[in-house]
């Protein structure tokens, strides 16, 4: 898959360790979605029931909890993620 990506959100969301939330690559828009986990708000449930609906087709899932992403980091990500 070829698109454009927002690598510092890539980045950012690597290094990401606060467990409320999840973060997941919008292969549309290039952005990253943050998506709150334990927010039971109409609003979450609906961005949540999105993501996991188009999960693996249009949603990757981001891993956090790297101290310190590099660039390194963030192309292994797409290369793991066949991106």
């Amino acid at each position: 898959m070829a698109g454009s990506y927002n690598r510092d959100q890539i980045c950012a969301a690597l290094a990401e360790t606060d467990p409320a939330y999840s973060f997941y690559l919008d292969l549309e828009t290039g952005q990253v979605v943050k998506v709150p986990d334990t927010e039971a708000t109409p609003e979450a449930e609906a961005l949540r029931t999105s993501v996991m609906d188009g999960y693996g087709d249009r949603f990757r899932y981001i891993p956090g909890g790297n101290p310190a992403p590099s660039e390194a980091d963030v192309q292994s990500w797409l290369e793991a993620e066949g991106i």
